[in-house]
């Protein structure tokens, strides 16, 4: 998987709920389990047109709450445990990696210090 060089321009509300199925699994993956909500800023707008998007399917296993400009995801024991093998776990801990910042235009991870 190769580091994308610039921020995403373009809105793409599919490509931002990828975003958040796969920072949700990284950061559960790279907390040993220790996370219970993964946590986005991300504006209302930005929010609304995304779950208007019909296509949710990156979404699935994934509980959504809005408010005040942060959307935090809780994942479903079914979701995790799509990551708990040594390939899927390396496949999105790379993916944090690469993509962390690359749509920071539209959403972003907050990180919190445990």
């Amino acid at each position: 998987m190769e580091a994308p060089t610039e921020e995403l321009e373009v809105f793409s509300s599919i490509l931002l709920q990828e975003y958040i199925r796969l920072m949700t699994a990284a950061d559960y993956t790279g907390s040993e389990g220790s996370v219970k909500g993964t946590k986005f800023a991300i504006n209302e707008e930005n929010y609304k047109k995304m779950m208007s998007e019909p296509l949710q399917t990156a979404l699935i296993g994934l509980d959504l709450h809005f408010s005040d400009g942060v959307l935090t995801v809780m994942a479903s024991e079914d979701f995790l445990k799509q990551y708990e093998n040594k390939i899927m776990k390396e496949v999105v801990q790379m993916f944090a990696v690469n993509y962390k910042n690359r749509y920071a235009k539209f959403i972003k991870i907050i990180e919190e210090n445990n």
